[in-house]
């Protein structure tokens, strides 16, 4: 379940700490320990979506709860807020331990 993979090398592509900061879906990367060029496999987008489904199905019953429990708004969007934020946090790293490489120069 490593997404993290070299596909050339079979090494680690890069740490979460430069993915969170520099990955992004369309781009392409050299590999940390080999130095291939990669780019993520197109499944990226699927998860995304899905990702996003997700998040939109727990996140509407959510805020309807705490809007019909007349909870403050000066409560309710400090929870907004942080709600997504750990939901982005959430799809990125789960997305750089699935979500496979793969490698420019084979296409």
């Amino acid at each position: 379940m490593n997404g993290n993979i070299c596909p050339k090398c079979g090494k680690e592509v890069m740490p979460y700490s430069r993915f969170i900061r520099k990955a992004e879906p369309y781009k392409i990367f050299a590999c940390g320990s080999c130095g291939a060029k990669l780019r993520r496999s197109r499944y990226v987008y699927l998860y995304l979506l899905i990702m996003c489904a997700i998040m939109s199905l727990v996140t509407i019953p959510f805020f309807k709860i705490m809007v019909t429990a007349q909870i403050s708004y000066w409560i309710i969007w400090p929870a907004a807020i942080l709600w997504v934020a750990c939901w982005v946090l959430l799809i990125n790293y789960l997305a750089w331990r699935i979500i496979g490489w793969i490698s420019v120069e084979s296409q």
